[in-house]
């Protein structure tokens, strides 16, 4: 519904001032804050000019798109009094701005990552819709900017390795993990070096100065093993940025930009194939730490997300068809193919949950087929023994970093010491799963200060909330109990990996399992807690208050890392 105030004239334009004033604040407030300061040495880059017009082209070619939608949801008083305050908080907030550049310039990066947070959730408010594929997207594409340029580069979730990956890869080098290249000026960088001293990376065009002369003994610095598909999107960036006159502070920028893009289409995917229950994954996936992540070089965003479309396209068999098609297995398979991939063996019994698909119905309608399914299936178990056996001499190795690990010896223990295995599998258990202090280990004093974790524990509450009350299909006990079998079975070998290759030989506790491990998975767990017990009436803009939510989440997750700034 249209208002006087609020129709597609008033929002084209406000999306238009609001994309102008945020590619200033990005070009001037944040690359040549020193610039404004001295009003010399301007920091030109050809590669963002690029970036500022092609997204203005697709954001005004796509806009009709999710305006229409918003305008719906506009019958919603809370949605026009939230669009109000924030225009005004935002006016208010961008004078204050201005001001504070004009009175300290010194701090116009710090403040214009605060600035363009808020013009985003402001922009975030007008366009929320009941669309939860739409509204995700949004989500992750502009916060996650925010969090891309925020972030501390070659930050501690071993995003050096990640982007040395990206970088061979930009570089057309596949056999980045025996034979690695690197560069002389990229390899200088300091590790966690924040947005406040990047000046000298911002300055000069990247000039390539590689060689094989790896410090092989630095691991940090060295590449991540795993297979180049996961790096694809980000060396993209960097190839682009390298390409196109960009400075070493545009290779991160652009290879963080365009991993973020990777995950943002991924979930975009997964949740326009998810037939139910689309609120839980979006809350999921808009988690301020998982898109922070994502906006960086990990592969953390690509795996969550192969993994959530393998996951959606089960469920989506499982409500839309009587039988299974050929097409639907080579899709599975395909899928499957792809999640490995991610996380090599680790996420191999997600394909568990391909349990509650009617199989059995299948074959009782199309005998005709079983000698083909058969044929598959032994195709598959060759083909998961093949993988098995190559993972195992290649990918499970010992992390030299980590005094008193042997992945050989270890394996050998557990073949051979059942009750010590049982322990282990017990204290792993009471440790993670069973220790509610374990559930804010997605290292919000690292990303988020340590208040963090404070409001990771209001989020974690929030999305029991959803979970419990998402109730637009309530599955069957037998299929619930091969969710959750599901669940176990991928933490029970991803914590296995763990054990092999990162704990101290012989060891009674896993080293190093973290909570971000099991979030491609979570949804398998939550997604069985609704009943109908609890059924009940809900908003008809029930979708746009959940995800209008997230916007404040993600909003203060950058706030509050930036406080002292402000």
């Amino acid at each position: 519904m249209e208002t006087k105030l609020i129709n597609k004239k008033s929002i084209t334009i406000f999306t238009l001032l609001i994309y102008l004033l945020s590619v200033c604040v990005f070009e001037l407030g944040y690359c040549n804050s020193t610039f404004l300061a001295t009003k010399v040495d301007y920091n030109f880059s050809l590669i963002r000019i690029i970036f500022y017009v092609i997204s203005f082209i697709i954001i005004f070619l796509l806009k009709n798109k999710f305006i229409d939608e918003s305008i719906e949801t506009n019958t919603s008083k809370v949605k026009r009094i939230l669009i109000y305050i924030s225009i005004f908080v935002t006016t208010i907030v961008f004078l204050v701005y201005l001001y504070v550049l004009y009175k300290n310039i010194l701090i116009a990066r710090g403040m214009s990552i605060a600035m363009l947070a808020i013009l985003f959730t402001c922009l975030f408010i007008v366009y929320a819709s009941n669309n939860v594929s739409k509204n995700t997207l949004i989500l992750i594409l502009t916060f996650g900017f925010v969090f891309s340029i925020s972030t501390d580069f070659n930050h501690a979730i071993d995003e050096k390795k990640h982007f040395m990956s990206a970088f061979n890869l930009a570089n057309f080098n596949f056999d980045y993990a025996k034979e690695p290249i690197t560069d002389v000026k990229l390899n200088e960088i300091p590790h966690f070096t924040k947005f406040t001293l990047i000046d000298d990376l911002l300055k000069e065009k990247y000039t390539p100065e590689l060689t094989y002369n790896v410090e092989m003994e630095d691991v940090p610095s060295t590449p991540a093993t795993y297979p180049f598909i996961a790096y694809v999107a980000p060396a993209i960036g960097i190839f682009l940025a390298k390409t196109f006159g960009g400075s070493i502070a545009d290779l991160y920028f652009f290879g963080r930009i365009f991993n973020l893009l990777l995950y943002a289409i991924l979930c975009f995917i997964a949740l326009k194939i998810l037939p139910f229950k689309k609120n839980i994954l979006a809350t999921i996936m808009a988690f301020p730490y998982l898109i922070l992540l994502s906006a960086s070089f990990s592969i953390d965003g690509f795996c969550m997300g192969v993994v959530a479309i393998f996951i959606a396209y089960c469920f989506k068999i499982y409500k839309e068809k009587e039988t299974i098609t050929l097409k639907n297995v080579g899709i599975l398979l395909g899928l499957f193919i792809l999640m490995l991939t991610a996380k090599s063996m680790s996420y191999i019994f997600v394909a568990a949950i391909a349990l509650i698909l009617p199989i059995m119905k299948t074959l009782k309608k199309n005998k005709k087929y079983i000698p083909i399914i058969a044929i598959i299936t032994v195709i598959v178990a060759i083909g998961i023994l093949v993988l098995g056996i190559y993972i195992k001499n290649t990918q499970v190795t010992t992390d030299t970093r980590i005094k008193d690990t042997d992945a050989e010896q270890q394996l050998h223990l557990i073949l051979h010491d059942p009750a010590g295995d049982f322990t282990v599998a017990t204290n792993q258990v009471k440790t993670t799963l069973l220790n509610h202090t374990w559930y804010d280990l997605l290292h919000p004093d690292i990303f988020f200060k340590q208040d963090g974790k404070y409001l990771l524990f209001i989020l974690e509450l929030f999305l029991l909330y959803v979970a419990i009350t998402e109730d637009d299909y309530n599955f069957k006990f037998k299929d619930k109990i091969i969710m959750v079998i599901s669940f176990l079975l991928v933490y029970a070998m991803t914590s296995a990996v763990l054990y092999i290759s990162c704990t101290p030989v012989g060891a009674d506790t896993v080293n190093g399992y973290q909570t971000r491990y099991i979030l491609p998975i979570l949804p398998l767990l939550l997604f069985g807690l609704s009943t109908k017990k609890l059924k009940k009436d809900k908003s008809k803009n029930r979708n746009m208050l959940i995800q209008l939510t997230m916007s404040l989440f993600l909003v203060c997750s950058v706030l509050q890392t930036y406080i002292e700034i402000l």
